[in-house]
């Protein structure tokens, strides 16, 4: 994965087409605000985030939906999650290098 530009700051990490299309996704929806440059995380998804930190440091959250979204949009994101899941999956079988999902 190191083609020499950690200097920039820059990684290359293969994923699958379908996690590069959800993320893409997610990002147009909004999870992403501001400008190139001066691109920060929604504030809505803030907390969303610090909670599934403490996940992963361990700790426990309970998440509670207050009022859902739009069904059609939730039932894509959910699809569009469990195929970059499985297409990550299929890709890293046999292989000798990891692809990475983040879903």
């Amino acid at each position: 994965m190191n083609n020499g530009s950690e200097q920039s700051g820059v990684v290359q990490v293969p994923f699958s087409s379908a996690l590069a299309e959800y993320l893409e996704r997610i990002r147009a929806l909004g999870a992403m605000e501001g400008v190139d440059g001066a691109v920060a995380l929604s504030p809505t998804l803030k907390p969303v985030l610090e909670a599934m930190h403490h996940v992963l440091a361990g700790g426990e959250v309970e998440v509670r939906i207050l009022r859902d979204g739009q069904q059609d949009i939730f039932q894509e994101l959910q699809q569009r999650a469990d195929q970059a899941t499985e297409a990550t999956n299929a890709l890293n079988q046999g292989q000798g290098r990891m692809v990475v999902t983040a879903v």
